[in-house]
């Protein structure tokens, strides 16, 4: 029965109770708990808590009206980039846009970045420079790292919001890659399923490896299986054990499956679907840790970058336009090694903290290779 598409059960119906369900608070608590409990736990869940009040019609003031109005010019940002960045040939943007239109008409869905997946790195920068071009971009941050013999690249742009004081930045992060891993046992992986919504599934799981899920991943998940046009459950499970990601989506279904309100959401034939897989990749996992050697975290930005370990960059100055170069160059220096993209030219540094010395010294680099 495979090649039957998944039966989605009745859309969740997010009201005002199951977001007191989903944070832990009790129901007699007024819906300012609500909000505030929102602000202090991660996932941007203000936005969702205020639009889902609006729907509902709990006495709201201007100031969370306005807040609210914020957060709808925000996400329409963010839906006006991703359509300008699809544009170029093979790019994809993940959950973002694509999982905010199966939420019920005037739900918002939490709004955080939007991450971009493109084919190569010339597209890359491309995609790079037209967020540049449009947007008031403050910060750039870059992670450069090896896998299988290719270099790959991810840049974050950030820009303030509309009220800094109260709302978080806006940010893009544009990869050569869809799902990074876990730098061990679960490698890189730059490809992504066809279909969005797998590809969306499993970058839900795929944050695992960066954090515990929280109520966000467990309500986009709900959202996606009881939305129509999903693929079949065992497509969806093979597709999880391709991705090496079988562990990490059974854990975000049973964290699903354990909230009584969402619970009807996920189908014990997935469940089922993925124990046996997240089971074999478990034994995997612990197979490749025995035989890995170490990462030596100490060695030089140079050595860690040719052994495939991630590196960032720190960036000295950015580019007045972008050059017509497609591909970015490391080159060396006295105390270190840059990376010269289109964009701008970055310190390659190991930590947080960079010694000030090389800095200026970095600093001098750049200087004297543009004279």
């Amino acid at each position: 029965m495979d090649h039957l598409p998944a039966a989605h059960p009745a859309p969740v119906d997010i009201t005002l109770d199951l977001l007191y369900e989903l944070l832990g608070i009790e129901r007699h608590w007024e819906p300012i708990l609500l909000l505030r409990n929102a602000r202090i736990v991660r996932g941007h869940l203000p936005p969702l808590v205020l639009s889902v009040a609006r729907t509902s019609g709990a006495a709201m003031g201007p100031g969370s009206l306005a807040e609210l109005d914020r957060m709808q010019r925000r996400a329409a940002t963010y839906r006006a980039i991703a359509d300008e960045l699809t544009r170029i040939p093979g790019t994809r943007v993940l959950k973002g846009p694509s999982l905010a239109a199966r939420y019920p008409q005037g739900v918002l869905r939490p709004l955080g970045d939007l991450d971009v997946v493109v084919p190569d790195e010339p597209r890359l920068w491309q995609a790079a420079s037209r967020v540049l071009a449009g947007r008031p971009v403050d910060g750039i941050d870059i992670t450069v790292l090896r896998a299988d013999g290719t270099r790959h690249t991810a840049i974050a742009l950030h820009w303030p919001s509309e009220d800094p004081m109260i709302d978080p930045e806006l940010k893009v992060e544009i990869s050569t890659f869809a799902y990074p891993g876990d730098s061990g046992a679960v490698p890189l992986r730059a490809a992504t399923p066809p279909e969005q919504v797998q590809a969306d599934v499993l970058a839900l799981a795929e944050e695992r490896f960066q954090r515990p899920f929280t109520a966000k991943d467990m309500l986009d998940l709900a959202v996606v299986f009881s939305s129509p046009g999903l693929p079949p459950w065992a497509d969806l499970a093979r597709s999880a054990d391709r991705f090496r990601l079988a562990p990490e989506l059974l854990e975000l279904c049973q964290a699903v499956s354990g909230l009584p309100a969402l619970a009807h959401t996920v189908p014990r034939e997935l469940t089922h679907a993925l124990e046996e897989r997240a089971s074999a990749e478990q034994d995997r996992r612990r197979s490749v840790a025995v035989d890995a050697a170490p990462a030596d975290r100490s060695a030089p930005v140079r050595e860690r970058l040719d052994a495939g370990m991630p590196v960032h960059g720190m960036l000295l100055k950015r580019a007045d336009t972008p050059r017509a170069d497609a591909y970015a160059v490391t080159e060396d220096f006295s105390d270190g090694t840059l990376l010269r993209t289109p964009v701008g030219d970055f310190l390659l540094v190991d930590g947080e903290i960079v010694d000030p010395g090389q800095y200026e010294s970095a600093l001098a680099a750049v200087r004297e290779a543009v004279r």
